[in-house]
C-alpha cells in the first residue's frame, strides 16, 4: 500500500484542493430524513472540489444502529464517487493496551477509514496502536477549536526544551513517534498564533484545520499558518458551512457552489502567496 502521505498529497492534487468537507449529520438541519442518501448527494455534488471527507463518529452513533448502517453506505459511496477522496473518521479515540489495539483495528479495518483523529493524553502508547499501517493516517488532537481548548492544551509545562504550552510539547513529541510518514496534527483555524507555533515546530506534518466557517475562524491565516512551505499539508475543513449552506430542496448543489468558493478561496490566497498548483 503507498504510505499516508503520498496518498494525501495525491488526493489535494486531483481536484487542486485543500479542502475537506465534515459529514456531521443532523436531522434537524437535513432537508430530507435518509442520512445516507443526504451525504450521498453532498457527496455527489463535491467530489471534484476536495481532498477528504471527515465523517464525525459522534453524529453517527447518537442516531443508534440506524447511523451506524448509514455511516456504512456513506464511506461505500465515497469510494464510488470520489474515490480519490481520503476518507479521516473523526473519532478521537485514545486508550491503553488491549483497549487501543482494538479501536484501531474498528477505525481502519471493520470502518475502512484512511485516517483517524486521535486524543493522546494518555501518552504515546495510547497512538502507537494506529500507527501500525503506513497507508493509513493518524491526526493527533493538538489544540482545539473551542474556547475551553486553553484550559489544559495552553498551561505551561516543563520539558527538556524549557517551558513550553502543553500543545507545543505534544507536537514535538508526535515528530518522533513515527517513521512511517502517516501522523498528523489537529489545530483549529481560530488559534492562528498556536497554528504557527505547531507549524513551525512541524514544517512537514500535515495539519488538519477544523473551525473555518461556523466556527468564526479567518480562513486567511489558517492557510498562511497552516500551509507547510510549498502551500500543501494543510487539510481545511469546514461542516456546516457547506453541508447545510441550504436547507431546501437545492441542498446539493449549494453545497457544492459552497466547496467550489472555498477551494477558490483557499487557491487565491496560496497564488498570492506564490504557493498555487502547477
Amino acid at each position: 500500500m503507498t504510505d499516508f502521505l503520498s496518498r494525501l498529497d495525491g488526493a489535494c492534487a486531483a481536484n487542486q484542493s485543500l479542502v475537506c468537507v465534515g459529514l456531521d449529520v443532523d436531522p434537524d438541519k437535513m432537508p430530507i430524513p435518509d442520512v445516507a442518501d443526504f451525504n450521498a448527494a453532498i457527496v455527489d455534488a463535491t467530489a471534484g472540489l476536495v481532498c477528504c471527507y471527515k465523517p464525525n463518529l459522534a453524529f453517527y452513533e447518537a442516531l443508534g444502529i440506524p447511523g451506524l448502517k448509514a455511516l456504512e453506505v456513506t464511506i461505500a459511496h465515497i469510494r464510488q464517487a470520489a474515490p480519490q477522496a481520503i476518507i479521516i473518521g473523526d473519532a478521537k479515540r485514545g486508550d491503553i493496551g488491549n483497549s487501543g489495539t482494538a479501536y484501531a483495528h474498528a477505525m481502519f479495518q471493520v470502518w475502512d477509514f484512511d485516517a483517524v483523529t486521535v486524543n493522546a493524553w494518555g501518552g504515546r502508547d495510547t497512538v502507537e496502536p494506529f500507527l501500525t499501517q503506513p497507508g493509513r493516517g493518524v491526526f493527533v488532537w493538538c489544540r482545539g477549536s473551542n474556547p475551553g481548548s486553553s484550559d489544559l492544551q495552553d498551561l505551561s509545562v516543563s520539558t527538556p526544551h524549557g517551558n513550553m504550552p502543553q500543545y507545543q510539547h505534544l507536537a514535538r513529541e508526535v515528530k518522533t513517534w513515527s517513521a512511517a510518514n502517516n501522523l498528523g496534527l489537529v489545530v483549529g483555524a481560530t488559534v492562528p498564533d498556536q497554528l504557527k507555533a505547531v507549524r513551525d515546530i512541524c514544517p512537514n506534518m500535515p495539519i488538519l484545520i477544523p473551525g473555518v466557517g461556523a466556527q468564526g475562524g479567518a480562513l486567511e491565516s489558517a492557510v498562511q499558518q497552516g500551509a507547510a512551505s510549498n502551500g500543501r499539508r494543510a487539510i481545511i475543513n469546514s461542516s456546516r458551512g457547506i453541508i447545510y449552506a441550504s436547507q431546501g430542496p437545492n441542498f446539493a448543489q449549494a453545497a457544492g457552489r459552497e466547496a467550489a468558493k472555498l477551494r477558490d478561496a483557499i487557491n487565491t490566497i496560496l497564488d498570492a502567496e506564490g504557493k498555487g498548483w502547477p
